[in-house]
């Protein structure tokens, strides 16, 4: 704990805390940071603790200045953030990413809503296919991959 109250214990709130954990934390991986690697990059505005509490849905209304100090470091819109955070608003003229939509809604698969879990591993195999190479010499090597990271979609969904 970082043992600042006036910031964090009080921020137990509504809104969007399952889609902002997953959001937070598909951001962070998707930069390759650590929890450390992230409270780093924010400067230590935000404890590697206190976002391991965001991620888990321990707390789910950052103040404005920790919601800020997340976004710069993760290299996103702090709009972002807050629209997750606060679903309910409409936002008809946004361009929401892939990542986003999948986060932010609910959707079934056969007989079943997707996890998180899912969710993130469906995630994973489109930025795969989107970021890899796929060179001649590359290709097997990519699909190997890409049929690693659907097994894990798979298992997520079973």
């Amino acid at each position: 704990m970082d043992g600042n109250i006036t910031g964090e214990e009080s921020e137990r709130g509504t809104g969007g805390s399952d889609k902002f954990a997953l959001l937070i934390k598909h951001y962070r991986e998707l930069r390759n940071f650590s929890l450390k690697d992230l409270e780093n990059a924010s400067g230590g505005s935000v404890s590697a603790g206190y976002i391991h509490r965001l991620e888990s849905g321990e707390r789910n209304s950052p103040s404005v200045k920790k919601i800020i100090a997340l976004a710069k470091a993760l290299r996103i819109p702090s709009a972002v953030l807050v629209a997750t955070l606060l679903h309910g608003l409409e936002e008809k003229d946004r361009l929401f990413s892939l990542a986003e939509v999948l986060i932010q809604n609910s959707y079934f698969l056969g007989s079943g809503m997707l996890s998180s879990e899912a969710k993130q591993s469906l995630i994973r195999i489109v930025e795969f296919i989107d970021h890899a190479e796929w060179s001649p010499t590359s290709k097997i090597k990519e699909l190997y991959q890409l049929s690693e990271i659907i097994d894990d979609f798979k298992q997520a969904v079973s």
